[in-house]
């Protein structure tokens, strides 16, 4: 399974939409807003272009993007707006504190996943993780962080993209991550903004956190 991941844009609209877009030329199954404006992500989707080149590598075995974006090669943009709800479908995103839906309760702040058979959260600030919800899953995906990063805790791994602000905090640079997901094991490739692959840090995964279901 491999999932885009992109946090903590704070407007930065541009570059979020540019993530979305090489996310979708990765081929990627599910892609996570882990916080940071929870609205942005509609108005990236908005702003998203795709090159020809980016539609074709879509398709080559993943007919679901080709429908996403079918008429693109002629237009050099996302389609009508059925094309924009099927890519919604693909994207699950929590709010951060900074975020009106958070205050108002209709958007979540937190979200448990299956993931290959791993319990995932996804949560914006991981200080709001309950020590359930640390010992029950096996993958904590976050944002609120100045670079991407992978950090083991036994059996369980956090796993953050890093920013995407205009401003770089503490002097970090943006970026995003694309999680390639095993059943024993995880790689986070960070890239920057220009989408140049910047280093790759790798994990284990395993314990009591897998669920399997027969």
């Amino acid at each position: 399974m491999r999932i885009g991941l992109a946090s903590d844009c704070y407007g930065n609209v541009d570059d979020l939409a540019r993530a979305l877009e090489r996310f979708v030329a990765a081929k990627v199954d599910r892609i996570f807003f882990l916080g940071g404006r929870f609205a942005d992500v509609d108005a990236a989707i908005g702003r998203m272009t795709l090159r020809p080149s980016d539609a074709a590598a879509a398709a080559d075995g993943n007919e679901g993007f080709l429908e996403v974006f079918r008429g693109v090669l002629a237009a050099h943009a996302v389609g009508p707006e059925e094309d924009r709800q099927r890519l919604r479908k693909k994207i699950v995103r929590v709010a951060s504190r900074a975020c009106p839906e958070y205050a108002a309760g209709t958007a979540p702040r937190k979200l448990m996943e299956l993931l290959d058979g791993h319990v995932a959260y996804l949560v914006h600030d991981k200080s709001e993780l309950t020590r359930d919800d640390i010992g029950n899953a096996a993958l904590l995906l976050h944002g609120n962080s100045a670079q991407a990063a992978v950090v083991q805790i036994g059996p369980r791994v956090f796993v953050t993209p890093g920013h995407l602000r205009a401003e770089a905090p503490e002097g970090r640079p943006a970026t995003i991550g694309l999680l390639e997901l095993e059943p024993r094991s995880l790689t986070l490739v960070v890239l920057g903004t220009d989408g140049e692959e910047l280093r790759r840090e790798r994990a284990e995964l395993g314990g009591h956190s897998r669920m399997v279901i027969r």
